[in-house]
């Protein structure tokens, strides 16, 4: 007699989800939508016809602009309930893509017991029967089982489904978008009192935003996008979404108004230029995606946020952030604070630095998030014209002092700040920080060591490349500092001129960190190729490539460790003084171009001689013609 042993099918393929976290493109157009509706209510609520117009033409405007306020109102309140709306679907879609990978591995998982099972069967004998039933019943179950559960995540994705077009639904006539404003009683008004009592505190902040209700929330970033975006304390998620609105609002209205043939005056144009360097810098990992790790054909998903987006800060050079990886979530953050010649216009670059960091930070499946800092007026100045004193709109006698980079310390302190009040609890380690480090490159690293030694920066390491001084007169050694022991970092290519700079006294920017009696730890790095006066090309790339993979690779590498809270290698720090090493240079610099002069003049001389006795020779030859 032949005994059956019933073997489950192979559970089918799980279908990808038709939506995905790009959806939150969507709600952002819309919140951008919104916003310009709630500019355009609050401007009509507030002024009245013309001054100048009386009687029935003023009577007929003030109707007519109370009517469109009323009905842009109405606008506002549809749109602010389908974009909670849809925040609320784009939470979920990220939830429901997670179980659906879960669910992807566990049928992978089955069919290979299955078809294991299927081998074995036909190996076996009689006496292998009973064993091999029981496997199987066992492994139906578990296929029931996972079959139930993708039944039941289809139908939660219907469910997120139907309620986001539900709520699309309910506002999509006008006399619904006015019921839906007559029925919101978000007191605006109040809220930004409230939020202006806390004093810039981000944990009492933090705690505030998150007791307000979803629809509280999102009423704010509609109304105020630029205020809940550039708060310290508000989650980064929300930070996000509100700059994003403000910044698709500056690109809308200016490339419009370019569009329509109008000229842009000056302050429109440092504006749309630093909002398109803003949106370069949210799309780097667009043109450079990640590998794909999953074998399925897709690179892995970058998030993304824009922490800071203020085009118009610092007399219109700008204030940006942006973030790959999220900081709220992340086991290891980075802010990377850059030098002089930075503003918002330079965030494009800045953030490629802190990309190829944070994709070295995650390589070994690490949780990584960089961010590039643009947050203080950094001085201006182009060191590759270091003879061309500035112009309009320069900087210049900034770059010799630290005024700038006291104020940014401030900024900077703060923002870190901000970045601790938002770490959330991780449920596997529980560990509520993030290991964050500071890294402060040229003068980026003067501020970075004044937010440490002057406002107590609250970070787990803080590390100085290319620094021309560790700030502050008193800040005599790494304890000036006022961070963990043996926490702060240091690296100086041999050939960087800015780091010459460091000194004692009234003058510069504070000691070289990179000296050995300074006490930090010193990591090696590219000492970068030789220079010359007439090619300061060559020390500005020394200068700028700390996190450049292909002419530092060593210098990345250890900035990696240091991100992922690892020793980096580390090497001994310098025993020849700083100015030394300037003054060296200085003398075989001239040296070099007394010898580039002398065999410059050789050369004409020569050329010169030659030419000379070429003509000689030319008359003698013509006067032999002549005799007879």
């Amino acid at each position: 007699m032949t005994t059956t042993i019933l073997v489950p099918a192979h559970v089918p393929a799980i279908p990808e989800m038709t939506a995905t976290a790009e959806a939150a493109d969507v709600t952002t157009a819309l919140r951008s939508t919104a916003t310009a509706m709630s500019d355009v209510s609050e401007w009509m609520t507030a002024h009245g016809p013309p001054a100048d117009w009386t009687g029935d033409a003023s009577q007929a405007a003030d109707h007519a602009m109370t009517q469109v306020a009323k009905a842009t109102n109405a606008a506002r309140a549809a749109f602010t309930r389908v974009t909670t709306a849809c925040d609320k679907y784009v939470d979920r879609v990220v939830t429901l893509a997670a179980v659906r990978d879960g669910l992807v591995d566990d049928r992978l998982k089955r069919n290979g017991q299955i078809d294991d099972l299927v081998n074995r069967i036909n190996q076996s004998t009689a006496d292998d029967i009973a064993t091999l039933q029981g496997e199987a019943q066992a492994l139906q179950w578990q296929v029931d089982h996972l079959n139930d559960n993708i039944t039941k995540f289809w139908e939660d994705v219907t469910t997120a489904e139907d309620l986001l077009v539900a709520a699309f639904q309910a506002v999509d006539s006008t006399t619904e978008g006015q019921a839906a404003a007559d029925r919101d009683t978000t007191d605006i008004t109040a809220l930004r009192a409230e939020l202006t009592t806390l004093g810039g505190d981000p944990g009492a902040i933090h705690d505030w935003w998150t007791s307000l209700s979803p629809a509280e929330r999102e009423a704010l970033k509609i109304s105020d996008p630029d205020l809940i975006g550039n708060t310290n304390g508000i989650p980064t998620g929300d930070r996000d979404e509100a700059n994003r609105t403000s910044l698709d609002r500056d690109l809308d209205r200016l490339t419009a108004k370019q569009d329509a043939g109008e000229e842009l005056s000056k302050e429109e144009q440092r504006l749309l230029d630093r909002a398109r360097a803003a949106q370069t810098a949210t799309g780097i990992p667009d043109t450079q995606p990640l590998v794909d790790s999953d074998g399925d054909g897709v690179a892995d998903p970058v998030d993304v946020n824009l922490l800071v987006y203020q085009p118009g800060a610092f007399g219109g050079d700008g204030a940006v952030a942006v973030s790959y990886g999220d900081p709220d979530t992340a086991a290891n953050t980075a802010v990377i604070v850059p030098g002089i010649t930075n503003d918002g216009t330079s965030i494009a670059t800045q953030g490629a630095d802190a990309y190829e960091l944070y994709k070295n930070s995650i390589a070994n499946q690490e949780s990584a998030a960089t961010i590039a800092w643009m947050g203080y007026d950094a001085p201006s100045w182009n060191p590759e014209n270091a003879l061309d004193w500035p112009g309009d709109g320069l900087d210049m006698g900034s770059v010799i002092n630290e005024q700038k980079a006291e104020a940014g310390g401030r900024l900077l302190a703060d923002f870190v700040d901000g970045l601790r009040a938002t770490d959330t609890l991780d449920p596997d380690t529980g560990d509520a920080r993030s290991n964050l480090t500071v890294i402060g490159h040229s003068y980026g690293s003067t501020t970075a060591a004044h937010a440490a030694h002057d406002h107590g920066l609250d970070a787990d390491a803080l590390t100085l490349i290319g620094s021309p001084g560790a700030g502050g007169n008193d800040v005599n050694s790494v304890r000036g500092l006022g961070m963990p022991e043996g926490k702060v970092y240091v690296g100086a290519a041999d050939n960087d001129f800015v780091t010459w700079l460091g000194r004692d006294g009234n003058v510069g920017m504070g000691q070289d960190p990179a000296q050995a009696g300074f006490g930090a730890k010193v990591f090696p790095v590219a000492g970068g190729l030789e220079f010359h006066a007439d090619d300061l090309g060559q020390g500005v790339t020394n200068h700028t490539s700390y996190f450049d993979p292909k002419l530092n690779p060593e210098s990345l590498s250890n900035l990696t460790s240091i991100v992922q809270g690892d020793e980096p290698t580390l090497t001994g720090g310098r025993t020849q003084d700083a100015n030394d090493m300037a003054l060296e240079w200085a003398r075989d610099e001239v040296a070099h171009q007394v010898e580039q002069e002398v065999a410059t003049t050789l050369q004409e001389a020569t050329a010169v001689y030659n030419d000379s006795a070429d003509w000689v020779g030319d008359r003698v030859e013509d006067f032999k013609g002549l005799w007879p």
